[in-house]
């Protein structure tokens, strides 16, 4: 992936996200002021991104980029709206399933539940993010890939952690603390200097592989 333009003021965002999370579970539990803060740090974040943007600082193709979008048949209002329900309601019985189905999987492979939720549940989570990302950078859009990962680190380290730990706080285990979060935040300032070269070529895309397996197996040591 090549960039023509790369705003450093919005690779920061991330990082901060995940040093935030991190600070805040130092103590070994993340109470509901610190999901109130996350959540903050969400909304501050969503509303800096959104400033850069008017001002013209965003993440910019290389080149001149075809028109990638093919146009789609116009929904109605109604058929939009229930969709948008079906879809929901599909997420909510695919999640109540897959809990149910993980208990088995975890007393067999005997992980524990942190273990399950950052390797194979994570990873689960991450295929459906995957097909949307992949095929943006394959059509020269490399810039909605990348954005699409920086707002996945905003969902998921401030949004999502912030609501879980507004309705029941979190405790925040060692392994976490030690070695998962470290992990994250060397990830996030790794993939942040790859972008200030303004390219990520192949060999990048293999430390970032090897970054995860180094993640995964730890989980099993």
């Amino acid at each position: 992936m090549r960039f023509e333009h790369v705003p450093k003021r919005i690779l920061t965002v991330p990082i901060l996200a995940v040093l935030l999370l991190g600070i805040l579970g130092l103590d070994g539990q993340l109470s509901r002021i610190d999901g109130a803060i996350l959540l903050l740090g969400f909304v501050l974040s969503v509303v800096y991104l959104l400033r850069l943007s008017k001002r013209g600082l965003d993440i910019k193709p290389t080149g001149e980029v075809a028109k990638t979008l093919e146009e789609a048949e116009e929904l109605s209002k109604w058929k939009s709206f229930a969709l948008l329900l079906l879809s929901v309601a599909a997420i909510i019985i695919e999640s109540e399933m897959l809990v149910a189905g993980s208990e088995t999987i975890i007393a067999l492979l005997e992980l524990s539940d942190t273990v399950f939720g950052m390797t194979i549940f994570a990873f689960l989570v991450s295929v459906e993010e995957l097909a949307r990302e992949l095929p943006a950078a394959m059509k020269g859009r490399p810039e909605i890939s990348f954005g699409n990962v920086v707002g996945s680190v905003l969902a998921f380290f401030l949004f999502n952690v912030g609501i879980i730990a507004l309705v029941s706080p979190v405790v925040v285990g060692a392994d976490v603390l030690m070695f998962y979060l470290p992990l994250c935040f060397g990830t996030v300032i790794v993939v942040s200097l790859f972008m200030m070269t303004k390219r990520i070529p192949r060999w990048a895309g293999g430390i970032l592989v090897l970054l995860y397996l180094i993640f995964v197996v730890g989980g099993y040591i």
